[in-house]
């Protein structure tokens, strides 16, 4: 998020000393993620603690929630567990338990990683690449009985349609206040109407074809962007499993799908040790259910969440240049895909 909670961070700081008996002197609010707000807690002793809080009254934070009974355990174990040392995990309460709630809002402790995340580091360098396939097989690689018990199961779920659809006929029609904001909602997504039913249409045939395959999977991350990496004295840290699952090996994989991917696919195989054959219509797929998924939240955002214009504008930016402009680059990047996938596996 762009802008604060509008909490006093006196309270915050009471309850953080009443739940976890931490003395803490300040909390400074991080403007990142669209999930949860995010803040630097600050302990008298010099400890640093990274706190989430999820708004009750926002519904994806709502739904974000409901989330981390599932996969805050997961992440502990994995940690605590020695399978994965260098992820981000919560803390626990004085009583054992990973969360706290309040009134409107649930706050989630985790340790802070100090270093710098690689949001900002694109294209990643060869070397960056190679270390994140490294992670990223060690992740396919944890035995699926560690995660199974508690993590959500791959349904290759697109139920944000009607959403879209909704969103699309608020901004053709007049419910829709009337700024330069919306104007270019219009002028963007309602002209390109025609392109989203179409990948609507794609990504349901998509979807019927993905649930009758006999897929193999494995334990994934499923948003290993550059801003869930942080990179700490040449270490990587992985952070924000909120959409972890045990699904397809492709639904981590599809966000590297780009000109270097030869590289990255190289060192993934590399440290799975054996030869990946990948569904390139799994990965075709995954990359526009995420584009249109994200559509969706940031129109969503836009038209019945935001309620600063700072965020609004950020959201906005989102669709443009960071959504609807990469469209057209799929199919030609599957297209090369293909090929590095036989090149790599036969070599």
């Amino acid at each position: 998020m762009k802008t604060r909670y509008m909490i006093d961070d006196r309270i915050l700081m009471l309850h953080l000393h009443k739940d976890y008996g931490i003395q803490v002197v300040s909390v400074k609010f991080i403007p990142m993620g669209d999930s949860a707000y995010s803040y630097k807690v600050n302990c008298r002793n010099g400890d640093t603690y990274y706190l989430k809080l999820f708004a009750h009254k926002n519904d994806r934070q709502r739904k974000a929630v409901e989330k981390l009974q599932n996969y805050l355990p997961l992440i502990w174990t994995l940690h605590h567990g020695g399978f994965l040392t260098n992820i981000t995990y919560p803390i626990k309460k004085q009583n054992g338990d990973f969360k706290t709630t309040y009134n409107d809002m649930t706050l989630v402790l985790f340790q802070f990683i100090e270093g710098e995340t690689l949001a900002e580091a694109y294209p990643f360098s060869k070397e960056i690449l190679e270390e994140i396939a490294k992670e990223m097989a060690a992740i396919h690689q944890i035995p699926k009985d560690i995660a199974i018990t508690s993590i959500e199961r791959e349904t290759f779920d697109i139920s944000f349609e009607s959403d879209l659809l909704k969103c699309i006929s608020v901004l053709e029609g007049s419910a829709a206040k009337d700024c330069q904001i919306i104007k270019s909602l219009r002028e963007q997504v309602v002209l390109n109407k025609e392109q989203i039913m179409y990948l609507l249409k794609l990504v349901r045939e998509l979807r019927a074809s993905a649930l009758n395959e006999n897929n193999d999977n494995v334990l994934c991350h499923g948003d290993l962007w550059g801003g869930n990496l942080i990179l700490q004295k040449n270490k990587l840290f992985i952070i924000d499993w909120e959409s972890a699952m045990i699904a397809p090996p492709e639904y981590d994989l599809f966000g590297y799908i780009s000109e270097e991917f030869e590289v990255f696919f190289t060192a993934y195989q590399k440290h799975i040790k054996h030869a990946v054959s990948l569904n390139i219509d799994l990965l075709r797929f995954y990359s526009y259910r995420y584009h249109l998924r994200n559509l969706t939240n940031w129109l969503i955002n836009i038209l019945y969440r935001n309620t600063e214009e700072t965020q609004n504008e950020n959201d906005l930016d989102m669709i443009l240049h960071h959504c609807m402009n990469r469209w057209d680059y799929i199919e030609p990047n599957m297209i090369k895909a293909e090929e590095i996938i036989h090149k790599v596996c036969s070599d």
